[in-house]
Formats: structure tokens, sequence, C-alpha cells
């Protein structure tokens, strides 16, 4: 008689018991998981204040950042992260995210700049400028939380650098290059010069200067006598009468040329008799410096160039 086997299912059928109770925490303790996974979300998610009070909050550090103006390119290659789309061309210059970086170009006009480019960039964070781009909020927040900086002066630069630090989890790297940025401007106000400086940007009728304000104005402040307040307006339109009432002794210009039109500053100015009877222009003291980085830059990579460009000419005195 052929004798008989024990079933295998009673044994099969306790494993597979022993399994559902691990994965469904037996004994009555079914959402500790789900606390425990709430409880690891709320601890990595990240709050900060823009610089509107707008309060932005990210479940996690942001890796994939869209980029509305130049200072999030420049604070994110502090950091060691490319944007995953860009607004200024000059994000393409190697000294900013490179020409074979690959970032979504965003089209449209400055405040209006297209929001499915900024959406078809799949982005968990985008940064914006204040007082530009605010009515974009509602329809970008549709995509991704958006947060918008508005430096008033080259310490907002660095500390923006550090929020960014903040937000994307680098903040090793973000303390590190504000803390030898700043290192770098103490060390040229050490060196400060009595000269009266000017940093002024447009064409002919339609002149302007950083004022204390801004990050230009307030570096320049640091290292010469830079006596341009803001008024009501922190990039303050300037005639040249105000400016031969002046009289500075070095004066950084910046054309701002359309199409093939790349003339420098002064020489569109140079027929002018109140300009060519200031002390910067009769000596040969007017600088023509790169519009892009010092008109756009705003962060501590292009502040660096700037103090670098500054620095030179007045140790020319």
């Amino acid at each position: 008689m052929r004798k008989l086997l024990a079933s295998p299912r009673p044994r099969a059928l306790g494993l597979l018991a022993v399994a559902a109770c691990v994965l469904t925490a037996c004994g009555g303790g079914g959402s500790e998981p789900d606390a425990a996974a709430a409880a690891t979300t709320a601890d990595s998610a990240i709050t900060v204040t823009d610089d509107l009070g707008s309060v932005v909050t990210l479940d996690a550090p942001a890796e994939r950042i869209a980029c509305l103006t130049l200072i999030c390119v420049d604070a994110l290659k502090e950091v060691g992260i490319t944007p995953v789309a860009y607004r200024e061309d000059l994000a393409l210059d190697p000294r900013y995210a490179g020409p074979d970086a690959e970032m979504r170009k965003i089209t449209g006009g400055f405040g209006e700049e297209n929001v499915e480019d900024i959406a078809l960039s799949e982005p968990d964070l985008v940064i914006g400028l204040g007082g530009v781009q605010d009515g974009l909020r509602g329809a970008v927040e549709e995509v991704a939380p958006m947060y918008l900086v508005n430096p008033a002066t080259w310490q907002d630069s660095v500390e923006f650098l550090r929020t960014v630090g903040e937000l994307t989890a680098r903040q090793a790297e973000a303390n590190a290059a504000a803390e030898a940025f700043t290192a770098e401007v103490e060390a040229a106000a050490e060196r400060r010069s009595e000269v009266t400086t000017l940093s002024m940007y447009g064409e002919p009728g339609s002149l302007g200067v950083d004022s204390v304000a801004t990050p230009i104005g307030s570096l320049l402040a640091e290292v010469s006598n830079y006596p341009w307040q803001a008024g009501t307006d922190a990039f303050a339109t300037v005639s040249v009468e105000q400016i031969a009432a002046v009289d500075p002794n070095v004066v950084f210009a910046q054309a701002f040329s359309s199409g093939s039109d790349s003339e420098p500053l002064s020489d569109r100015l140079a027929s002018n008799p109140l300009w060519a009877g200031i002390s910067a222009a009769q000596n040969d003291r007017v600088a023509e410096v790169d519009a892009g980085v010092w008109a756009t830059g705003r962060g501590t990579v292009s502040l660096r160039m700037v103090l670098e460009t500054v620095m030179e000419e007045l140790d020319r005195n």
C-alpha cells in the first residue's frame, strides 16, 4: 500500500501568514510604518522665506532648478549644480554653467517668460527675480515652488547663496563660497581708496546708476567713495549734469547695445562738453565693463569679477 505524504499546504500557509504579519505589522501597529514615513518626510522638508516675504517649502532638497535670473545660475555654480533651465544667454558662458551644459532655454520677454518652457524642464524649484517676475508666481507654482530673490546689497547676495545651499542640501559648499567671497571683500576694503567712483549704464539720454542700494553700488562703497544714493529707485536715473556736479574720478561704464552697435558708452558721450569736463573723462579713467556681468550677475561669482576689475582700476592711482 502506498504511503501517504503529509500535505505541504499547512506549512506554506503558515509561512504566508508570517510574511503577511511582517508586512502589515501584526499586533495592531499597522499605522506605525506610515507614521514613520510621514515623520521622515516632515524631517526632510525645507522651509525658507523669499525676498518678497513668501514662504517656500520643499519636501526634499531641490535637484532640478529652473533659473529665470542669472543670480540663480551664479549661486548654483558656487555649489556645483547645473540648472535644468535658464533665461539669460550669459548662463552659457564658461564662467557660469558653460556652453555644454544640458539646460532648456526659457523663452519670452523679461517678466513674461513662457511657463510652458519652465514646465517642460520638469523643475522641483524655480528661482526668479523679485520686482520683475512676481506676476508669474501663480502660473509657475502650478509646476513647482517659486523663490523670488531681490538683493539690495552684496551681503544680500551672500545670504542668497547660503539659502541656495539650504534649498539644495549643499550648505557646506555654499558656506565655503560665501566665506571666501566675504574675505575677499574685507581684504579689498582694507585697501579702500578715497577716489570717487561711479557705476553707470545705458546710453546718452537714458543713463542709470547703480546706487548704494544695489549689489554693485554697495560693493563699490566698500572700496571707494561712492556717493550715489538710491532715492526712490535703487537703479536711479542720472543726467550728465548730475554726474558732472559730483565729478567722479573713476567711472565704470556699461553700454547697453542692440544688434551690431557695440560703441563704448564713453565714446557715445564724448561730444557732450559736460561729460568731457569730468575728471574721469579727462584722465582716461572711464573703464568700459562687461554689461552682462555687471547688470544681471548680482551673485558672488559675478561680484568677484566686478571686484577684480574695480581693484585693478583703483590700483592705477
